[in-house]
């Protein structure tokens, strides 16, 4: 019997290579999402893509999350197209403030603006818009201007940002409202097809810096799937200084279409992207996206909220 049981529990452990996600009640829609607990008392806010940017709140990551408004209801100040439907919002905290970095573009554009909100609680009706952060694409550089990351290195901020052309970039701020003078650096690259790869958002853990992104066909698959395997996937690579040099598991740079699977389809889920890493309060690391549910839908307003504890392996991200 143990010979039979140990036969059956090695293809088992291949199908479900990945955990499912963790439990979520009540509104759970969410759509490239970003994520934060407040500093007072640990409440959560989940930020998604659409309209002036909407807005879920919680009292426990598992829920019930209830879907409160938008953070920019009349969309933003900056006098560009697509200001009415901005994507990709990124939450910190910093000294008694919170800042929302969001884009403002139209699908398939590199036209695109990056502003940024601030606000003392988070909540409905507390957000001020304060326009661009002066980080702009206009379709002469390689790279486009949605999909920022925030994150402070020693003492240099720095915004990561980028989505196909040629891939993703970091460039450092003056201030959480304003980029500085210095180029965009290119650090991360997917040479094949369109150069599927996305939404960068940078994470330190243990001296290492771990670049989360997104590769793959994002969304459509209520009208068109795409290959199997081409779907929207979470891939990782790593740095020591999180300033460039980003490896995968088998050390492919990140430059040269690098990079190791965090989390891919599997069972019902579908299409996992648009990620994110929170360091819980309570739970320490937490991945979070949005994917599919076949058993719901495939469609953008089908969207799911997921989240998994992350834990490290050999020096390695695994949900």
């Amino acid at each position: 019997m143990l010979t039979l049981l140990s036969a059956l529990s090695f293809p088992l452990a291949l199908v479900n290579a990945y955990g499912d996600p963790g439990t979520c009640s009540g509104n759970c829609w969410a759509h490239d999402p970003g994520l934060y607990q407040r500093e007072s008392d640990g409440k959560y806010f989940l930020f998604s893509t659409g309209g002036g940017i909407q807005i879920s709140s919680a009292d426990a990551l598992q829920g019930p999350w209830t879907q409160v408004g938008q953070a920019l209801p009349s969309g933003s100040i900056i006098d560009h197209d697509g200001n009415t439907n901005l994507w990709a919002p990124d939450v910190h905290y910093q000294d008694g403030t919170y800042y929302m970095y969001y884009a403002v573009s139209t699908l398939g554009s590199q036209n695109s603006i990056i502003g940024v909100a601030t606000s003392p609680t988070m909540e409905v009706g507390n957000w001020t818009d304060q326009g661009s952060t002066g980080l702009t694409s206009d379709g002469s550089q390689g790279y486009n201007t949605i999909d920022a990351n925030w994150i402070k290195i020693g003492d240099t901020q720095i915004l990561n940002f980028g989505s196909y052309w040629q891939g993703l970039y970091q460039v450092e701020l003056t201030s959480p409202l304003k980029v500085g003078s210095t180029a965009p650096n290119n650090i991360a690259y997917n040479a094949s097809g369109n150069h599927a790869i996305e939404a960068p958002f940078l994470f330190e853990y243990n001296s290492y810096f771990y670049l989360f992104f997104s590769s793959g066909k994002a969304n459509g698959y209520d009208t068109s799937l795409p290959a199997q395997g081409l779907e929207y996937r979470i891939n990782v690579c790593r740095s020591e200084t999180g300033r460039g040099g980003f490896v995968d598991k088998n050390g492919v740079s990140c430059l040269e279409s690098g990079g190791t699977t965090v989390l891919a389809s599997h069972g019902n889920v579908y299409g996992p992207g648009g990620q994110g890493v929170l360091n819980d309060k309570t739970l320490g690391p937490v991945l979070y996206y949005h994917y599919a549910d076949k058993t719901i839908g495939l469609a953008v307003t089908d969207y799911r909220f997921g989240w998994n504890r992350l834990s490290w392996t050999d020096g390695w991200p695994v949900v």
